[in-house]
């Protein structure tokens, strides 16, 4: 599969400011003994082998970050970059249904981002270290501290400018998400890294490996979170491909809304929280249906009164499976709510205005759009401009008038 142009552009600054940062380092920093650099790059190739994917397999996490920071304060700027490198350019982590997956073969776009971007963090944060008084070969407190951060800054908004830029993401969005979940794990993996330098500074070769131990503590930490998220996302497919066994039209369905709705929400600036529930309820928003009779979710004709009445049940249905799931809690009230009005007419509850939650208001536009531009057993699906001109015709009514605009705005581009 290729890269799109950006990408390769922001690959290639990524390599020649790696490489001008490590000219510099190999001219103004000593590399130390042969047996140092040595030691500390096979620790940097395990913890980098023992990477954990995260549930998109497009990134990973792993414990080096402590080699990182122990290299810093043991060995300087050069010998801290050079053990980075190589622990990103020999590694070799098992990854489910791909096995071992090193440089040979990666993808080559990828092996360059992964061993530029450890060079240029650890480069930039081992200067940071030096030119705010940090010493090679003792602890100093405030610098250590200072890095500490900024490291888990930067490491962050690599990736995320990658990731957003391969995937013609926002990167604000994506690099809240990255910090966001791996920010207090990194700090605390960042601080094993401390001790393992004083332990070594104090003690030896010895003392490191004693506290190599806690180390793969961390990443058995780190294994479970992701595992924990595994679980989450795995309850959500589960639940909506029960929706679609019901209901052949929720088929499709539920990923295009999601689509609409997560651009509609970061357009109009919702914060990332937000943004992510209104993902999830998106997926999830029509699993009341489980709770609707066969007969009325398949006619092929339009609902009588009666089955209407029935249909309208299913926000609240939802909203109450939805409610016993304790991660799902926070898309309790987008679930009940994405059939209200923004005149008060809507359903189960008669919600005007800005009483209805501003991510059910997103998510009924979302849902909406794509029902109107879909067939159904009753009528053919209408164009998108007949669509934008049915929205802007209930825009007040309906639905939410300066959503219904952005919504419009950006489909338009």
């Amino acid at each position: 599969m290729g890269i799109n142009t950006k990408t390769k552009v922001y690959l290639g600054f990524l390599v020649a400011l790696a490489i001008t940062l490590y000219i510099y380092l190999a001219l103004n920093f000593s590399l130390g003994h042969i047996g140092l650099l040595a030691f500390w790059s096979i620790l940097a190739i395990v913890v980098e082998s023992l990477l954990i994917p995260l549930p998109n397999n497009t990134i990973g996490v792993s414990v080096g970050y402590a080699i990182n920071i122990a290299t810093i304060i043991i060995g300087g700027p050069l010998l801290a970059t050079t053990v980075a490198g190589l622990g990103f350019l020999c590694r070799a982590p098992k990854i489910v249904g791909r096995g071992y997956v090193h440089i040979l073969n990666l993808p080559p776009h990828k092996s360059v981002f992964n061993v530029s971007q450890s060079i240029i963090v650890t480069a930039l944060i081992s200067l940071i270290y030096i030119n705010i008084g940090g010493q090679i070969g003792s602890f100093s407190l405030l610098p250590t501290i200072v890095i500490l951060f900024v490291g888990v800054i930067l490491n962050t908004s690599l990736i995320s400018g990658f990731l957003s830029i391969s995937a013609s993401t926002h990167f604000i969005n994506t690099w809240i998400g990255n910090i966001r979940g791996t920010f207090p794990s990194s700090v605390a993996v960042g601080t094993m890294g401390i001790i393992i330098a004083l332990a070594f500074i104090g003690y030896g070769y010895g003392a490191v490996i004693l506290f190599f131990g806690p180390l793969l503590l961390a990443r058995y930490s780190f294994k479970l979170y992701i595992e924990m998220r595994n679980l989450y996302l795995s309850t959500i497919q589960a639940l909506n491909k029960t929706v679609e066994a019901k209901d052949p039209y929720t088929s499709g369905h539920a990923n295009r809304v999601e689509k609409f709705a997560v651009e509609l929400a970061e357009a109009y600036h919702l914060p990332f929280e937000s943004v992510q529930n209104i993902k999830t309820a998106s997926i999830l928003h029509d699993i009341g249906k489980i709770g609707i009779n066969d007969s009325i979710l398949n006619k092929a004709t339009r609902l009588s009164q009666e089955e209407f009445h029935e249909i309208m049940r299913h926000p609240s249905i939802g909203a109450d499976i939805i409610s016993k799931v304790d991660f799902l809690k926070d898309i309790t009230t987008i679930v009940k709510h994405h059939h209200e009005r923004f005149d008060g007419k809507g359903y189960p509850d008669g919600l005007h205005g800005d009483e209805i939650p501003i991510e059910a208001a997103i998510l009924t536009i979302a849902d909406s759009f794509d029902a109107m531009t879909s067939d159904r057993p009753y009528r053919k699906a209408l164009t998108q401009e007949e669509a934008f001109e049915e929205l802007k015709r209930n825009a007040g009514t309906q639905f939410h008038p300066q959503l219904v605009e952005t919504f419009i705005s950006i489909m338009n581009h």
